[in-house]
């Protein structure tokens, strides 16, 4: 993409869509975070097969968490699954996908897990891990680690719950905040951000696999880290790092988002890829749409028809362009990671309210 040519990316991540066998109880169970249904819609079996590949009906619900523009949730019954989807399963996987929420207290939902657990309930939990950022900011502390029970501890601590339909990671702020990097609900029952990171992960020897976010869709690379297993924090329980293995975090955030703590937006992506020799296991098949659990992530763009031009001359697989279960012009493409991608076309509004 050209310095002179706008950003096809509007917002950030738009939508995570979740396939699941009971509406009502996946709106129950999300409006425990404060999210609450604002649309509902429906394609028949030759719309769904047109737009998303997937032979069924489907009918889907919105769910918005207070008034936020993005981050929001699509709930997906198939009346034809492909599959009951990645399941209770860890994270370390090639097309795993996830979310991470910012916490008001994590130990809350742990209790919450730990009861359905004893109830009989099938998930699995990821003990909080803690993520040191005065090791990404010395000079906070004129150079110098802090002090311990003297000086403010900057950290982030991780929990990550995982369910069979539902993969979370809630993130914990302490001593710090960000006024746009999510805003927590504190009327729910469970206080939570809207989604504030999707995340994917592949297994890939290309540096690039991940360019496509950058030169097609417009979006922000803030930077790609290089994380040894001796160097790393929350990853090594999260993704069950082995001694010695190596991975990359690429973060892309919409074209709005500044690079000060107070100008940073959330809807972002952080995205992981693996060397090929770490052998993992493959899931990319039951992480698409069609399957329960989450399948698809899904972004507002300028010129839909434009972007799916310019996809299918770089080679990528698109469906045709049409109106999804919200009356949205859209179209499905698999990224260069993978990756099943659904980009919908703005609106007018949209793109006054939204454009950098």
């Amino acid at each position: 993409m050209s310095s002179k040519q706008l950003p096809q990316a509007l917002g950030g991540v738009h939508e995570v869509c979740y396939g699941v066998d009971d509406l009502q109880a996946a709106v129950n169970y999300w409006n425990a975070f404060g999210f609450h249904p604002v649309a509902e819609g429906r394609l028949e079996r030759d719309q769904a097969k047109s737009l998303y590949g997937v032979d069924s009906t489907v009918d889907s619900i919105r769910l918005q968490h207070l008034d936020t523009d993005h981050g929001k949730l699509r709930l997906m019954r198939w009346q034809r699954p492909l599959s009951a989807g990645v399941g209770v399963a860890p994270l370390r996987a090639h097309g795993s996908r996830w979310v991470g929420q910012f916490v008001r207290n994590m130990l809350e939902i742990s209790n919450h897990a730990r009861v359905a657990l004893k109830q009989g309930a099938p998930l699995m939990e990821v003990a909080p891990s803690f993520i040191d950022l005065s090791a990404y900011n010395p000079a906070l502390f004129g150079g110098a680690p802090p002090k311990p029970f003297v000086d403010r501890v900057l950290a982030v601590r991780e929990y990550t719950l995982i369910q069979p339909l539902w993969r979370q990671a809630f993130l914990q702020r302490f001593n710090y905040d960000s006024a746009l990097l999510g805003r927590i609900d504190d009327d729910a029952l469970l206080p939570c951000s809207q989604v504030v990171n999707a995340s994917f992960m592949v297994a890939s020897d290309d540096p690039g696999v991940f360019d496509f976010y950058r030169d097609q869709l417009g979006l922000k690379p803030v930077g790609v880290q290089e994380i040894p297993y001796e160097q790393a924090m929350a990853s090594r329980g999260v993704f069950d790092l082995r001694e010695g293995e190596c991975h990359w975090c690429y973060t892309f955030e919409e074209p709005r988002s500044g690079d000060t703590n107070d100008t940073r937006r959330s809807g972002r992506l952080y995205l992981f890829r693996f060397p090929s020799s770490s052998a993992l296991p493959d899931r990319l098949s039951q992480s698409q749409p069609g399957h329960l659990g989450c399948s698809l992530f899904t972004w507002r763009v300028r010129d839909a028809a434009a972007l799916r031009d310019a996809s299918l001359a770089a080679g990528l697989k698109c469906t045709t362009l049409g109106e999804d279960e919200f009356d949205v012009s859209s179209f499905l493409c698999v990224t260069p990671d993978g990756m099943h991608w659904t980009f919908q076309q703005a609106s007018t509004s949209e793109i006054a309210s939204l454009s950098p």
